[in-house]
């Protein structure tokens, strides 16, 4: 029963613009480590709307590494790991235009998502946005740090399993007719179960929905 939870969290409208970077690694049925960084993006533009949303600018950044630089101690939690992430559509593509931009070779990740688990698990909430299923379950959350959300994450994964009776995430995936996803170059291997209909509609306001 072991999987890692992240949450990135970006400057700017380009999916390569992350800023932050949250984990919380889930072993034997509970979170053993949390952990955040702050990253300086290679373009250190941020755009008002994002750092409404999630209290970053660029002067909290401006000092800190870039991806490439914070890559071998991130690579650890990912390569060959089963991710998690709320709308993870969002939080893969993020990892992805990183890798690319930086002509880093891509690890083996192969993911879910949570809000996709939470809708099949609870079909009748009013909302799956995080701060919304997270307050149904009475899972504390300050929403959009990257660290909270991806605690956040990893307590949904966990009802998730306890609700179906399982303990692991590939069972419950099963059990609910999802597959999982896998980072590729082109995200064709994205699971056939979750869409992203609107997701790149309003990009500057995806996170909203989470």
């Amino acid at each position: 029963m072991n999987w890692v939870a992240i949450d990135f969290e970006t400057a700017n409208e380009k999916y390569s613009s992350a800023c932050a970077l949250g984990i919380a690694i889930v072993e034997n049925g509970r979170i053993i480590k949390r952990a955040s960084w702050l990253i300086r993006p290679r373009e250190l533009y941020f755009n008002y709307y994002n750092t409404y949303i999630h209290g970053i600018t660029k002067e909290d950044v401006k000092d800190k590494p870039r991806f490439n630089e914070l890559w071998d101690e991130f690579r650890p939690f990912l390569d060959g790991k089963i991710v998690i992430a709320h709308n993870a559509s969002f939080d893969m593509s993020v990892l992805r235009h990183l890798l690319d931009e930086y002509g880093i070779p891509y690890p083996e990740v192969h993911y879910f998502c949570t809000r996709v688990l939470a809708k099949k698990v609870w079909p009748t909430l009013n909302s799956y946005r995080l701060n919304m299923i997270s307050a149904h379950l009475g899972i504390s959350l300050k929403h959009h740090d990257a660290e909270e959300d991806a605690v956040a994450c990893a307590e949904i994964s966990l009802r998730c399993c306890d609700e179906m009776g399982v303990s692991r995430l590939e069972d419950l995936a099963m059990k609910l007719g999802i597959t999982r996803g896998r980072l590729a170059a082109d995200n064709s291997n994205r699971p056939p179960k979750r869409k992203l209909s609107n997701l790149m509609k309003r990009r500057n306001y995806r996170k909203t929905s989470r």
